[in-house]
């Protein structure tokens, strides 16, 4: 009854006015806002239902319950496709992302996923139950309404994208193994393997993305839910009563969804993950015997899917790997790849592309695949990717690049001292650290000694550095780009550095770094600090031990790998990189290089 009266005393305050009624303009912010924007696209004559409710099932134990969505119909009186687009960051803050498609005739869905934003129930993360939702949605729901012509088209960036891929293993097709609703699909920034791809990638726990990312998502469903925003100054006790339900229930789910990075069951590699991995639908499963839950289930060969993502987005393996083996048996038209210089903000943009944010695109890829609109350049060159380095987009009719285009190159780790660059602090102040990276030794290495890396815990590293920017998702720009320096995070560490090239080199595809090491742990590693952290979160989450606790308490060593490109005075720019922790390694007793790595990939 708190809630209520809260809401109630919030509409009356907003109503308050010396201004006569018919001055009052009843619409909501949300709305008014929407209609601005719509306006600008020169569209007058459409339908706005702000909120809609649309019932699921329900699933596996879990409950029916009513989802949200906001739908616009650009043609009131013609039944049209249906982009959807389903997010658990509350659907007001991603119509802008659809709304240019009104101008090519479809009708725009955007719906809350089940826990989020307006839609109740208990938000599961990708969970079968949520991808249920979604197929119900595509295949049940849509169809039968009046204005909806029965195809659908899906689209979205990074979670967005995630569970295009999850519902497209699971949707309805004819006995031909066409999709019967879903008539193409634009994932943008997916990942393929939620375990490796983000959550504990390489057997670290990705504390710089994973909480912030669950807070988020968490706060934004605590906000008022959008269904009151078009009740009127006095809504129905019913509404007020099922709004207040909405949001207690978010509040209460807050403590299960942080104990999902929290868990013991959640450090391994197993259906937690597996089961909210798009690889699970990939028509060659990871494994034999992966027939758990989604059975035959696989991505439609018959569905034409876009994917995109960046250089340095965080999807990027995800993305590369759903396109070679997701969607290895798709012919050449029905599979596209768009990889740009992007971050993970702003790749899901496509920054620096106006047809993207004019919906251009994103129009002639659905123009193509739902109504049939020929389109000779997607057709012949399906691969588009940018060449940094040379700034410069590049059409291309394959990925990965055709075998006689690329060559396979060999670089080792030597124990010789490289050559000096003129004007370079770094070539001094790190020479103990600096080794030589060559693709000619023969014989024994003759350098003298074992390069011997001393870790200093209370000196931390990546700050500085383009891969903070990369696994913290965020975006990056041009001036910030210029300013990182990679020379700042490797002081300290060690490095191997090839000759200056002679000729450009370009790098296409995955990069393989294999290496022995032997550690020595010659002082304790119960610093103060960390045991500080350890009693604070004890504290807080009222916990003796968990997950988290246990790998900042662990005798371990996390190799961190950082692929730059030096330029003539020195500075240093980041490709790629990645990490590994030892208890992640590749091995067995017999020192073979047998790799535990489920999922190939860059």
């Amino acid at each position: 009854m708190r809630t209520i009266i809260r809401y109630i005393a919030f509409i009356i305050l907003a109503g308050a006015t010396a201004a006569p009624a018919s001055a009052l303009n009843l619409s909501s912010g949300v709305e008014r806002g929407i209609r601005k924007r719509l306006a600008g696209l020169g569209l007058t004559d459409y339908v706005l239902d702000l909120n809609v409710r649309v019932p699921v099932p329900g699933f596996n134990g879990a409950p029916a319950v009513d989802l949200w969505a906001t739908i616009i119909r650009p043609v009131p009186d013609k039944k049209l496709p249906v982009i959807l687009l389903a997010t658990p960051y509350r659907r007001e803050n991603f119509l802008p992302y659809v709304e240019n498609l009104l101008s090519h005739e479809y009708t725009v869905m955007v719906v809350d996923i089940r826990g989020t934003g307006s839609s109740a129930g208990q938000w599961v993360s990708f969970d079968p139950v949520e991808q249920n939702d979604i197929v119900h949605i595509i295949d049940e729901w849509i169809p039968l309404q009046s204005w909806s012509d029965g195809r659908v088209g899906m689209i979205g960036p990074s979670y967005c994208a995630i569970i295009q891929l999850l519902a497209a293993g699971r949707v309805a097709r004819d006995e031909s193994g066409e999709p019967l609703h879903l008539k193409a699909s634009m994932p943008i920034e997916a990942l393929s393997d939620a375990y490796r791809d983000i959550v504990m990638q390489g057997g670290n726990l990705d504390l710089g993305f994973i909480p912030l990312w669950i807070f988020g998502i968490d706060m934004g469903a605590l906000k008022t839910p959008l269904l009151l925003e078009d009740a009127g100054l006095f809504p129905d006790e019913d509404v007020l009563e099922e709004a207040a339900a909405i949001e207690q229930s978010h509040r209460e789910q807050i403590a299960t969804n942080f104990g999902w990075i929290m868990d013991y069951g959640h450090a391994a590699d197993g259906t937690f993950y597996d089961l909210r991995s798009p690889m699970i639908y990939w028509p060659l499963k990871p494994e034999p015997g992966w027939d758990f839950l989604q059975g035959d289930f696989v991505i439609p060969e018959k569905l034409p899917v876009f994917l995109a993502s960046g250089w340095f987005d965080l999807f990027l393996r995800g993305t590369l790997n759903n396109y070679s083996f997701g969607l290895s048996r798709h012919a050449a038209a029905d599979k596209s790849l768009l990889v740009g210089q992007w971050y993970h903000e702003d790749g899901a943009l496509w920054s620096g592309i106006d047809g993207f944010m004019e919906g251009s695109i994103q129009a002639r890829w659905f123009d193509w695949k739902i109504k049939g609109v020929a389109d000779p350049f997607m057709a012949e060159f399906p691969v588009l990717l940018y060449v940094m380095g040379a700034e410069k987009w590049r059409a291309e009719k394959s990925w990965p690049l055709p075998a006689a285009r690329v060559r396979n190159q060999t670089l080792f780790l030597t124990r010789q001292k490289p050559s000096a660059i003129r004007g370079d602090w770094f070539s001094v102040i790190n020479r103990e650290f600096n080794y030589s990276l060559t693709d000619n030794v023969s014989g024994l290495d003759a350098g003298e000694g074992t390069p011997v890396l001393i870790h200093n815990p209370d000196q931390l590293h990546g700050k500085t550095s383009r891969s903070q920017v990369r696994w913290g998702g965020r975006m990056s720009t041009t001036w910030q780009d210029a300013l990182i320096d990679e020379r700042q995070d490797e002081v300290g560490v060690l490095t191997f550095t090839t000759e200056p090239l002679q000729q450009d080199l370009e790098i296409a595809g995955p990069l393989l770094l294999s290496f022995w090491a032997r550690t020595a742990f010659d002082r304790p590693l119960k610093q103060e600090a960390v045991q500080k952290t350890i009693g604070l979160i004890k504290k807080i989450f009222n916990v003796d031990t968990n997950l988290l606790l246990d790998l900042m308490d662990r005798e371990d060593v996390q190799w961190v790998i950082e692929v730059n490109d030096v330029f003539p005075e020195g500075r240093a720019k980041n490709i790629t990189s990645g990490w590994l922790s030892a208890w992640h390694r590749p091995y067995d007793p017999d020192e073979s290089m047998t790799c535990l790595i489920k999922t190939p990939g860059p």
